[in-house]
């Protein structure tokens, strides 16, 4: 299952949660398609409240992922399942990654990065996700880091 970590297009920061995601017990695999359409809600209803929250990327995950989700059959095997339940987990978690899903235009993009590459791996170049090349927002240092800074 590391090899899915090591994929070309999964971001950086990414890696460590996904290596946790990969390791949880498996959920029904008839309940990924519920979650990821309960998701794609909160994501409509968060766009109610900010404008900057990225629906079309959202939906745009969850229509991969379902389809996705749709070709799983009882041949797929628990490694498979594991990395697509990941992939449906790490797109669920609201804060992932640098930047939080529901509040800035790039929220998703670590997401779909994710996504393409479990899509990748599985073949799927069709139901890849077009991901803007955006600056990355620069990550806070740590508040202990912070305060050796000021000291200066």
């Amino acid at each position: 299952m590391s090899h899915i970590l090591r994929m070309p297009g999964v971001p950086d920061h990414s890696r460590a949660l996904l290596q946790q995601l990969l390791a949880e017990d498996l959920i029904p695999v008839e309940a990924l398609p519920h979650i990821v359409e309960s998701y794609r809600r909160v994501i409509h209803e968060a766009r109610k409240k900010n404008p900057r929250t990225n629906v079309v990327m959202g939906d745009m995950i969850a229509n991969s992922l379902v389809a996705l989700l749709k070709k799983v059959t009882p041949k797929t095997g628990e490694q498979n399942l594991r990395i697509i339940q990941a992939a449906v987990r790490y797109f669920v978690i609201q804060n992932d990654g640098v930047t939080h899903d529901l509040e800035t235009e790039a929220g998703f993009d670590d997401d779909a990065r994710v996504v393409n590459a479990v899509l990748r791996f599985f073949g799927r170049d069709d139901l890849m996700i077009d991901v803007p090349e955006r600056r990355m927002p620069a990550t806070r240092p740590s508040p202990a880091v912070e305060p050796a800074r000021r000291a200066r």
